[in-house]
C-alpha cells in the first residue's frame, strides 16, 4: 500500500492553472492553422494497437470489455483518430485537419519526472500528400513551443523511406531489417554494427549501411553525405522530398534550426516517410515527435495520406518549470473568512459574494486557536468575522466595505 501511494501524485490547482494556460496557447496555434479540435475515444481494441506497436504491448494498460474482448487505454492518439476519420469521412479526397489535447497512457521519462500517462497536444493533417504539408506540420509544432516562450530549439529531420529503400537495396530479410530498426530506435550502435558486419556486404553497400546511424548533423553536409550513399532511385526520391520540406522550413524562417538525422527510428510502426523530432536546449529527450504515415488510413477504409505530431505536455511543463518560463502564480482566491460561531448574516454575505463571482471561503475556528487552518498564501486577504463586521489588515469593515475590497482584489485571482 505504501509503495502504491508513493508512486501517486495529485496535480494541484496551481499546476492545473499553468497547464490550462499552456493548453490555451497551443490550441490558439491549432486554430490559426485551420485545425478543428477533437477528442478521441479513451479505449481501443488491443489487437489494433498490438499490430502497430508490438514493442508497447507490455506497457499497455489493458482491461476486459463486457463482451470479453481485450481493450487498452490509448497509448497513442493517431491510430484512433485516423480510424474514426476513415469511418466518419469515407471520401478519401476530403482534407481533414485536426488538433487535440488529451491524455495518453504510455510510460514517459523526463529529467526529474516520470509517469504511466501524460497529457499530449498534437495535430494531424489527413488527405494532403505534399512535402509542403510536412513543412507546415513541423512549423506548427515549432509554433507550439514558441507560443509558451521557448526560442532555443533544434528540429531534427529524418526519413523512414530512405532507410527502407536502403534495406531493400541490400536485399535484407524482414527479420534482419527489424533487428536493425530496433537497434536504431534504442540507439544501440554496438549491436547495429555487429549485425551489419555479419551480413555478406562489401564496397558501397557495406559503407552505406555502416554509416546510416552516423548520418546526422547540420542539414547541408549531412544531406550531401546521404546523397553520396544512395544505392537506388528510391533513396534519391526520399532525399528529394526531404529537401522540399527543408525549403518550406527555410521560407518560414526555420532553416537555421533544421538538422538531419537519418538514424531516426520509432516504435510507432505506421511512419512511411518524413519523421522529425524537436529538442530544446540540447535536451536528451525530444518534446515533439511526428512524421508522415500514408498507409495507415487504408487499413480502416479510404486511402488517405497523412502527417502529424504529438507533444508531451508533461515534459514541456517540466522544462518550463526548470527554465523559469511559467507565469508567476498569484493567490487563487480573494478572501478567507474565519468565524467562531455560525451567523446567518455571514452565510448571506458569502453567498451573495460568490454569486457575484468572488472567490471566498468561510471556515470555523474555536477560540481562534483550535479547529481548521488554511494556507494564507492561497488568499489575497484573510478576515475574521465578528458581530456583523470583518476585521482584515487592521481594519474593521462593514459587509459593503468588505465587498468593495473584494472588487478591488478581483483581478488578482485567475
Amino acid at each position: 500500500m505504501n509503495k502504491t501511494l508513493d508512486e501517486m501524485k495529485m496535480i494541484h490547482e496551481e499546476e492545473m492553472q499553468s497547464y490550462g494556460r499552456i493548453q490555451d496557447r497551443v490550441i490558439s496555434v491549432m486554430l490559426s492553422h485551420g485545425c478543428k479540435i477533437v477528442q478521441t475515444p479513451s479505449f481501443e481494441d488491443y489487437d489494433s494497437y498490438g499490430t502497430y506497436f508490438p514493442s508497447l504491448r507490455k506497457e499497455m494498460i489493458k482491461t476486459i470489455d463486457s463482451d470479453g474482448s481485450v481493450l487498452v487505454l490509448r497509448p497513442d492518439v493517431t491510430l484512433p483518430l485516423v480510424k474514426a476519420a476513415a469511418i466518419e469521412f469515407p471520401d478519401g479526397s476530403e482534407l481533414l485537419k485536426y488538433g487535440y489535447v488529451t491524455t495518453v497512457f504510455r510510460n514517459y521519462y523526463g529529467m526529474t519526472s516520470h509517469g504511466r500517462d501524460f497529457l499530449q497536444a498534437g495535430v494531424e493533417v489527413l488527405g494532403d500528400p505534399t512535402p509542403e504539408c510536412d513543412g507546415e506540420v513541423i512549423v506548427t509544432a515549432a509554433e507550439f513551443l514558441e507560443s509558451v516562450g521557448i526560442e532555443s530549439m533544434r528540429i531534427d529531420l529524418g526519413t523512414v523511406a530512405y532507410m527502407d529503400a536502403l534495406f531493400e537495396a541490400l536485399e535484407l530479410s524482414e527479420r534482419q531489417a527489424d533487428e536493425l530498426r530496433s537497434c536504431m530506435e534504442k540507439r544501440n550502435l554496438v549491436s547495429f554494427r555487429e549485425i551489419a558486419e555479419s551480413l555478406p556486404l562489401s564496397g558501397k553497400r557495406r559503407t552505406a549501411l555502416l554509416e546510416l546511424p552516423s548520418l546526422f548533423g547540420p542539414y547541408g553536409p549531412t544531406m550531401s553525405r546521404a546523397r553520396s550513399l544512395c544505392l537506388n532511385g528510391q533513396m534519391d526520391q526520399a532525399l528529394d522530398r526531404i529537401s522540399r520540406v527543408y525549403e518550406y522550413l527555410a521560407s518560414a524562417g526555420y532553416e537555421k534550426l533544421a538538422h538531419q538525422d537519418f538514424g531516426f527510428a520509432s516504435h510507432m510502426g505506421y511512419y512511411s516517410d518524413l519523421v522529425f523530432r524537436i529538442y530544446v536546449d540540447d535536451a536528451l529527450y525530444s518534446l515533439v515527435s511526428g512524421g508522415r504515415y500514408d498507409k495507415l488510413s487504408e487499413q480502416f477504409g479510404p486511402a488517405r495520406p497523412a502527417c502529424g505530431f504529438g507533444m508531451n505536455m508533461n515534459l514541456l511543463y517540466e522544462y518550463m518549470t526548470d527554465s523559469g518560463l511559467l507565469d508567476e502564480e498569484g493567490p487563487s482566491f480573494q478572501l478567507a473568512v474565519s468565524y467562531d460561531r455560525f451567523s446567518k448574516n455571514l452565510a448571506a454575505d458569502l453567498t451573495r459574494w460568490r454569486k457575484k463571482g468572488y472567490r471566498v471561503m468561510g471556515y470555523r475556528v474555536m477560540g481562534y486557536r483550535l479547529g481548521n487552518t488554511v494556507d494564507p498564501s492561497d488568499y489575497a486577504a484573510m478576515a475574521v468575522y465578528r458581530d456583523g463586521s470583518y476585521e482584515t489588515g487592521g481594519e474593521i469593515l462593514s459587509p459593503d466595505e468588505m465587498e468593495k475590497k473584494l472588487e478591488a482584489m478581483k483581478s488578482c485571482c485567475t
